[in-house]
């Protein structure tokens, strides 16, 4: 709330770990794998830590003069904070009230995001991305059929001119990148875990026709209704005047440091899991016993708006990483480069592949068989199509060990 102060251990109410903040991560538990409790200590009183605890973070912020809440820069879902730009200008993107500025749009409560149309038809470059720009924003992106659908509905898109321009640009003639690059990993028809509103994402996308009936030269990408269109079409990024469609991020983050790294929750999962970031490289088999030694697990992405958002706010933390490992391994595997064709499995127990599972993890081509880890990572890269999605194909020098992701589950309420 604001005016108070906030207990700066945002981990402290979850799983088994209800009533104190989570350990710390010590330098030689991340090399020998061997994480464990504390044995031989006494019974702690949950309640006076947490009043202690409570008692000394708010003398310091007192003593610091500051007053945590709404304008801190930390978007505290908890709250109620759709953005929060801290004490820098936002540039009307978030209102005095931590909550999003979207006067001719809509909020989708998934992520938080604003999605309003700019008034006008154009080009795509540089007309809808100068348009999108001046609303402090960027030409809509999706991450998936529930964001897809989302939009459909709050802007009604069966109105209007039948096509609007996605966030898409054609790249050496083959993959589509994303306008938003370093955490959104574009599409194409190699990439499974790649996402586009289409009949058959193993294709490429069918070509807009022209009026006179032929194809010009299409590097972009439109999007229609269902009512009017079922699949995305290329679409010239010029010569055509087509909607658009723009989407306002919030400003802020929602990991923070705590004892083990950095904490926080996803907009898509918020209620049901929280995540602790721990950067200091381990091997697959510390951070899994990492994160069990906590109460949780190695993340399991379950939806595209959960990955999404994960790396977003990854690529707002400090320090930086670029690679991690998640809950998703071949788990009958032997050592690297035997694993073969065995199936990949999340670390909940649900197979990637099963029908009706979680959307596809991967990237470009991947996985390769006997690729150099039993253990998938997710790895960033800017500009390619992929830079957000599931991998095992790097050499085993980069890949020996790196950062990674717990997730702990949120009790449910009485």
């Amino acid at each position: 709330m604001k005016g108070t102060s906030r207990h700066t251990c945002t981990l402290a109410t979850v799983a088994l770990l209800a009533s104190s903040c989570i350990p710390d991560l010590p330098p030689d538990r991340v090399a020998d794998a061997t994480p464990s409790p504390a044995e031989g200590s006494a019974p702690r009183d949950a309640d006076a830590d947490r009043d202690a605890d409570a008692e000394r973070d708010a003398g310091a912020a007192m003593e610091a003069g500051v007053l945590r809440g709404c304008g801190d820069g930390y978007i505290d879902l908890e709250a109620g904070e759709q953005c929060d730009p801290g004490p820098s200008a936002d540039s009307g993107v978030c209102s005095a009230t931590c909550r999003m500025s979207c006067p001719s749009g809509f909020v989708w409560s998934g992520n938080n995001h604003c999605y309003l149309t700019s008034g006008t038809t154009t080009d795509f470059m540089p007309g809808a991305l100068s348009a999108c720009d001046a609303l402090s924003s960027h030409v809509v992106t999706f991450a998936s059929e529930a964001e897809f659908q989302a939009v459909e509905r709050g802007l009604d898109l069966a109105k209007g001119d039948p096509a609007s321009w996605v966030g898409l640009e054609n790249a050496a003639g083959r993959s589509y990148v994303s306008v938003v690059s370093g955490y959104e990993p574009g599409w194409d028809p190699t990439c499974p875990g790649c996402y586009a509103h289409t009949v058959n994402a193993s294709v490429a996308l069918p070509k807009y026709v022209d009026a006179d009936g032929g194809e010009s030269s299409q590097s972009c990408v439109g999007a229609s209704s269902d009512a009017l269109d079922p699949t995305w079409r290329q679409r010239p990024c010029s010569g055509v005047k087509t909607r658009i469609i723009c989407e306002r991020e919030p400003i802020g983050v929602q990991f923070e440091p705590c004892e083990a790294g950095l904490c926080g929750d996803l907009v898509a999962t918020h209620g049901a899991k929280r995540y602790v970031v721990v950067t200091p490289a381990a091997t697959s088999d510390a951070a899994e016993k990492y994160c069990a030694s906590l109460g949780g697990q190695l993340v399991v992405l379950e939806s595209h708006d959960e990955r999404e958002q994960l790396w977003l706010q990854l690529s707002r933390t400090s320090p930086l990483v670029f690679r991690i490992w998640i809950g998703l391994s071949q788990s009958d595997a032997g050592p690297p480069g035997d694993a073969g064709d065995l199936p990949w499995v999340w670390d909940d127990g649900t197979a990637a592949a099963s029908p009706g599972g979680y959307p596809s993890p991967w990237g470009d081509r991947m996985p390769i068989p006997n690729g150099v880890t039993s253990r998938a990572y997710l790895r960033a890269y800017a500009g390619e199509i992929d830079d957000t999605l599931a991998r095992n194909d790097e050499s085993s020098q980069i890949v020996q060990s790196m950062p990674f992701v717990c997730e702990i589950t949120v009790p449910k309420g009485p």
